[in-house]
C-alpha cells in the first residue's frame, strides 16, 4: 500500500494543513527506524505503529489547534515510542 498517500489522508482528516509534507516525513522516519532499528519480531513499524501515531496526533490538533503541526507530529512520535 501507498503508506504517504494514506498518511497524508489521514493526517488531512484530523485537521493538519500541511499533511503532505508531513507524512512523507513520518513515513520516511518509519522506514529508517524499520531498516536501522532492532529486527525482533515486537517491534511494529508498519501502518498499525503509523496510524496509532496519528491518531494520538489528531487528538492533540484537537486539544490546541494553534501549535505546530510539526510539534504535534513530533510529540505524538515521542509519546508513542515511549
Amino acid at each position: 500500500p501507498d503508506l504517504a498517500l494514506i498518511t497524508e489522508i489521514m493526517l488531512s482528516s484530523e485537521g493538519f494543513q500541511n499533511g503532505k509534507v508531513l507524512g512523507k516525513k513520518l513515513i520516511t522516519l518509519y522506514q529508517l527506524m524499520q531498516q536501522q532499528m532492532s529486527k525482533q519480531d515486537h517491534y511494529d513499524y508498519g501502518m498499525r505503529a503509523i496510524k496509532a501515531v496519528l491518531v494520538v496526533a489528531g487528538s492533540v490538533k484537537r486539544v490546541d489547534p494553534e501549535m505546530s503541526e510539526e510539534v504535534i507530529l513530533l510529540r505524538a512520535v515521542r509519546d508513542m515510542s515511549i
